[in-house]
């Protein structure tokens, strides 16, 4: 049921970029209708998610799991690279999940007024529902990243080429913010890759429910509780949790 939340703006922006200019005037019936639908599965499954849990450091503990191998590369010395594609939600993340979707219902008649370049429009803004959808749902952080990523791209066509009077200014000074902000928090994730091991394979991780649990830190790594780490004079967990 995620993926279909996730994804199902992606075959619509494909739907859009296929159809003939003479039909633009559907892109934004089609792009209603996709947030429409989501909207709709976001309150159904707020309406079925079960928020008895007391904690969420347990992957039984989270909801509508989706979980595949995904990347399994031989790094050498390094290790062998361990990606899954890793879905589910907790009580955090569900309220979000559904007022994203609401927002991007209520952004999409927001933008009924648009009326150059609707193919280019509505496919970046179909593309930007997916990657927000899917920065909720993510618990392996390479996933999580890739979503977080995505989702900056269409932003800054969107600020860029449709975005107010100051937009080619709004939309480098967003493009510096997120790049300065991207690349850091890929340094924390590279090093809770190589802090933690899954218990289960032997491997570094991205898995973000066993980066909950300290017995899978290893001892001594730059993230782990008790090596006690500092970078720059500053505990190495809290200048991450900052970054």
């Amino acid at each position: 049921l995620l993926s279909i939340l996730i994804f199902l703006p992606i075959v619509a922006a494909l739907l859009i970029l296929v159809l003939p200019p003479a039909h633009q005037q559907r892109f934004k019936y089609i792009s209603l209708g996709v947030s429409l639908i989501q909207f709709i599965l976001s309150v159904f499954i707020y309406t079925r998610f079960n928020n008895t849990s007391a904690g969420i450091n347990k992957e039984e503990q989270f909801q509508l799991i989706e979980k595949l191998p995904w990347i399994r590369l031989d790094l050498g010395s390094i290790g062998k690279l361990e990606i899954d594609y890793f879905l589910g939600i907790d009580g955090l993340s569900m309220p979000f999940l559904m007022l994203s979707a609401l927002v991007m219902f209520v952004a999409t008649l927001a933008s009924w007024e648009i009326k150059t370049n609707l193919k280019a429009y509505f496919s970046l803004f179909l593309l930007l529902n997916t990657a927000v959808m899917g920065v909720f749902c993510a618990l392996d952080f390479f996933l999580f990243y890739i979503f977080y990523e995505l989702m900056l791209l269409p932003l800054y066509f969107l600020i860029g080429m449709w975005g107010g009077a100051r937009r080619e200014y709004a939309a480098i000074k967003f493009f510096l913010y997120t790049l300065f902000g991207s690349v850091f928090m890929l340094l924390v994730i590279i090093g809770l890759y190589f802090s933690v091991l899954n218990p289960a394979t032997g491997n570094h991780t991205f898995n973000m429910i066993l980066m909950m649990d300290p017995g899978n830190y290893i001892e001594g790594s730059v993230f782990s509780a008790i090596a006690g780490q500092s970078i720059f004079g500053i505990s190495a967990r809290l200048l991450a949790f900052i970054v």
